[in-house]
């Protein structure tokens, strides 16, 4: 199993058109007036101000991988048909984290204490984007790297919670990827804290040659 690595500082490129997505506009067919977009804008803008980035991640060996459940080169046990089927040309995996930091929390709160409902639920829906560019950026970064190696990461990734991939997984995670470095804590229901904070795992592949 390889150390974990850390990345800060990072400003990862996003589709603001997905901000927007996240709050419920659909492109040609929901109307954005001109006072609102500037609002969006300069929201947009702080939310930016205010996350503060830490990256990181590690590469596992899988030992076992039967269809249903996924075994890494450590013991831990991964369970899901959908993550198995994904990794099932993997012989590595890696985990990655994604955490926006606590000053962006405390400025939405801020914000809806102060009655600026408005402005709270677009740097929330930003800070959740920023947070998922930050995956997309490491995805980027160690792809890059994979290359030269003849190897590519799987298309997607899965994060706990999503589909068959429950969220009492997220414990490994936390443990592997040792998020409290990272400024992160899990509750005791395995939600993570900052709340933009994202866990999720990829594979590793070789790149097939026509």
């Amino acid at each position: 199993m390889e150390s974990i690595k850390i990345l800060r500082g990072i400003r990862p490129s996003y589709n603001r058109n997905l901000i927007l997505t996240r709050l419920g506009y659909k492109r040609g067919v929901t109307g954005i007036g001109e006072d609102f977009g500037q609002l969006l804008d300069s929201t947009v803008k702080r939310a930016e101000d205010h996350c503060s980035l830490v990256l990181a991640y590690r590469v596992v060996g899988i030992s076992e991988n039967d269809g249903g459940t996924l075994r890494l080169e450590d013991g831990t046990v991964l369970s899901g048909k959908a993550l198995s089927e994904m990794l099932s040309q993997s012989q590595k995996a890696v985990l990655m984290a994604s955490t926006a930091g606590p000053r962006i929390m405390e400025e939405i709160r801020t914000l809806m204490d102060a009655g600026r409902a408005s402005e709270a639920v677009i740097m929330d829906a930003a800070a959740s984007e920023i947070a998922d560019a930050g995956l997309d950026f490491l995805m980027e970064y160690i792809g890059a790297y994979l290359r030269r190696q003849g190897k590519a990461l799987t298309k997607h990734r899965f994060s706990p919670g999503y589909g068959d991939f429950g969220i009492e997984q997220q414990a490994h995670f936390a443990r592997l990827l040792e998020i409290e470095k990272l400024g992160i804590r899990m509750t005791d229901t395995c939600m993570l804290v900052p709340e933009k904070s994202v866990l999720a795992i990829a594979g590793i592949v070789d790149i097939k040659m026509d």
